[in-house]
């Protein structure tokens, strides 16, 4: 009989527990150089980690022994997805660790595990929870078995460094491949994510939205791809928004799966959170039997990729045979994670800042924020760093022009190493020069939002907000972003 865990354990030499003598050196490495690194007011995300697999390379095995470990990667949505999943764990009663750093690196993974184990190497936290990134998934699963990876979405991203995004799915596969042990929980509205479920033997747990919702986004495949068995471009019978909808096949029928947790009807949606109905298949699994449940669901954070977000948390909770009931009734007060809808109270002024960093998320994030009723003012941040890929052609095919359309809007605040591409751009786009005020300094931002009393909508990429968020956060009593 052959072993299901057979080729993981062939191909990842390394999923063996270390030496207990180096164990402990090198959770002693980490753990100290972290609060240095912390004490001078750095975050000490990857460093740590680092030097950890330096002294022994196999210590995440040893500290991820005993925990159900929960690895959520995709394009958009991860660090908000494992925020919900990491509350509806503690929800159900069980301690759970969260990289709340957001380093999704092999060695940022590495720091928090490691650093939160005891001297000894073994593990303090009960589940783990761990936002990982799409290209290092295949390292960690070589030294952690999860108990389930889960799938947000698959879209163009950092093209400079994935390539396109075939090449993305062809990553996560390969992880998807040395985890057969792992339950997958994947968007069924994807074509790309779903397909994962094709040609393996994992359990698989799927989640999604209802044409019932009646949300109809602006149709865009170039991201859909085409059938993997036929090699024919998708048909659609609905559409969120981008490539996620009813696709089939017209060549030979595949098509989006029933989810096990579906979204049946968004009921109202703002800036304090959404109203849905949510229909769940109780025991989950596509063999599971028929019966289902079906009732309302508050969720604390707005627009509709939260509410995928939501699902996918109602989805890993099925997943890990937690009880669906607690799962959705956590998600009432669920907490934004850094940057992603995180909400400031600057001086009575609103500040929501969304992190925007390829065109499906930020179309979606103009969505969201132009259903406003009220005026308001935006700060776009753009930098190309390696953080956040070189490449920023994407800002090309992003629809600004629904932005500066927005009479609500009455300025537009922009900053970051590419400036004035993001002038450019916004200028093509519409916008009047009156408009457009360049973001200057940051604490000097801050104080002038204050001052205007509007509320206000920050969008940068990743190391914009990394930028401006000490900005906001002192002017606002906020914690560090690892806290």
């Amino acid at each position: 009989m052959r072993d299901p865990a057979g080729p993981a354990r062939r191909k990842g030499e390394n999923m063996k527990r270390p030496n207990p003598v180096t164990t402990v050196l090198s959770v002693a490495a980490c753990k100290l150089t972290r609060a240095a690194l912390r004490r001078t007011g750095r975050g000490g995300t990857a460093v740590p980690g680092i030097v950890a697999m330096k002294v022994e390379k196999n210590i995440l095995t040893a500290v991820s022994e005993g925990m159900k470990v929960i690895l959520v990667t995709g394009t958009n949505g991860k660090t908000t997805t494992c925020s919900m999943i990491e509350h509806v764990i503690t929800a159900c009663g069980h301690d759970c660790l969260l990289n709340k750093s957001g380093a999704n690196l092999l060695h940022g993974i590495a720091s928090d595990l490691i650093s939160t184990a005891d001297w000894r190497g073994r593990a303090q936290h009960s589940y783990a929870v761990l936002e990982c990134d799409e290209a290092a998934l295949k390292q960690v699963v070589r030294f952690v078995t999860p108990a389930a990876i889960v799938v947000t979405n698959l879209f163009s991203d950092q093209v400079d460094r994935y390539g396109g995004v075939e090449n993305t799915l062809k990553e996560i596969r390969k992880a998807v491949m040395l985890s057969p042990s792992s339950t997958l929980v994947l968007n069924a509205e994807d074509p790309l994510s779903s397909s994962l479920a094709l040609d393996t033997p994992a359990r698989t747990v799927f989640f999604g939205l209802d044409a019932s919702v009646g949300v109809q986004g602006d149709v865009d495949l170039s991201d859909a791809g085409v059938c993997p068995r036929c090699g024919s471009a998708y048909e659609y019978d609905y559409n969120i928004y981008a490539h996620l909808g009813g696709f089939r096949c017209p060549g030979c029928g595949l098509a989006r799966r029933d989810p096990d947790v579906a979204v049946t009807d968004i009921r109202g949606t703002g800036p304090s959170g959404s109203a849905v109905k949510m229909r769940v298949r109780q025991n989950g699994g596509a063999q599971a039997a028929p019966a289902q449940k079906e009732r309302e669901v508050q969720i604390a954070l707005p627009a509709v990729y939260n509410v995928y977000n939501a699902a996918a948390a109602v989805a890993a909770a099925l997943a890990l045979d937690l009880p669906a009931d607690t799962a959705m009734d956590a998600l009432s007060d669920v907490r934004s994670a850094f940057g992603r809808m995180e909400t400031f109270d600057l001086s009575g002024v609103r500040v929501q800042m969304i992190l925007v960093k390829n065109p499906a998320g930020c179309n979606q994030a103009f969505t969201y924020v132009t259903s406003s009723d009220e005026d308001y003012s935006a700060v776009l941040i753009l930098n190309n760093r390696t953080g956040d890929g070189v490449d920023f052609s994407w800002i090309e095919t992003t629809d600004y022009e629904k932005l500066c359309a927005d009479p609500h809007l009455k300025q537009i605040y922009y900053g970051g190493d590419r400036a004035e591409d993001l002038r450019d751009r916004l200028l093509r786009a519409g916008a009047s020069e009156d408009l457009l005020t360049p973001a200057g300094d940051y604490t000097a931002l801050v104080d002038r939002l204050a001052a205007e009393g509007r509320p206000v909508y920050v969008m940068p990429n990743y190391t914009g907000m990394m930028d401006l968020r000490p900005a906001l956060c002192k002017a606002t009593g906020t914690g560090d972003f690892w806290e």
